[in-house]
């Protein structure tokens, strides 16, 4: 009785798997057995290694069986289904009674554009030339003129200022001296007056020249001279102020006024 073809195959791989263990145990015995010669050696005497080994002929081994080859399965192939027909009328729309009439428009006629002119040259006119040269020399010269006069007119305003402040600067010295003179005329010299004394009063004055105040914003050192200094004050009003309000306001409404023994 034959045996399965399975059963064979796997006699054959149980042969080679023994044939396989039981080399690589020979081989691990022999190298075992090397070693422990080499280790429990005498020390004197080194015998001989002696490795066994046993060959195995291919040929003494059974041959394995030849396999077949296994046959090729075609795919089944599934019946496709028929399509199902359907019975599709078409939609059947109902043509209108009349169909609209389509009225073509008149082509309207393509009107190309004139061609352009070129531009005329202007006609250099030497007449009118002249005459705006004219003109714009007429334009410069007014103007001209015109800041001529407003220089004119800075400077005369600018003299007359200068005249003005002169006058006022003379008229001031002028009543400044008339109200010393004044003074001095009214002060009656004290015992303890000396030489080289100075007194330094602040007089405040009304216009028409009336004394409202005054007071010593610098002492000689001397009560009796400060004393008698302001009593000459009082006695001097009303002071000869000018008449001008501008001058009065700016140079007379307040008055420092200095006065010692060596202006007698």
């Amino acid at each position: 009785m034959p045996l399965p073809e399975s059963f064979r195959r796997s006699l054959n791989a149980d042969n080679k798997r023994t044939l396989q263990y039981s080399l690589l145990l020979h081989v691990g015995i022999a190298i075992t057995a090397i070693l422990l010669g080499y280790l429990h050696r005498p020390p004197e005497i080194k015998p001989p290694l002696v490795v066994e080994a046993v060959l195995v002929s291919a040929s003494t081994l059974p041959r394995p069986a030849p396999i077949k080859p296994e046959p090729i399965l075609e795919p089944v192939k599934e019946p496709v289904p028929a399509p199902v027909q359907q019975d599709i009328k078409p939609i059947e729309k109902p043509l209108p009674a009349k169909l609209p009439e389509v009225v073509l428009a008149p082509e309207k006629p393509v009107v190309k554009p004139a061609p352009a002119k070129p531009p005329a040259k202007p006609v250099l006119n030497r007449n009118a030339m002249d005459e705006e040269m004219q003109a714009l020399e007429r334009d410069m010269k007014a103007q001209q003129m015109k800041a001529d006069a407003e220089q004119a007119q800075r400077s005369a305003a600018a003299a007359a200022a200068n005249a003005r402040d002169a006058a006022n600067q003379a008229l001031r010295e002028k009543h400044t001296r008339l109200i010393r003179q004044r003074v001095i005329t009214k002060w009656n010299r004290p015992l303890s007056a000396q030489h080289g004394m100075v007194t330094t009063l602040r007089i405040t004055v009304l216009p028409g020249g009336e004394v409202s105040n005054v007071i010593t914003v610098k002492s000689s050192g001397d009560a009796a001279f400060d004393a008698s200094a302001e009593e000459a004050v009082r006695r001097s009003s009303p002071l000869p102020v000018p008449d001008d309000v501008a001058v009065f306001n700016s140079y007379f409404r307040v008055i420092t006024f200095r006065f010692n023994p060596e202006d007698i």
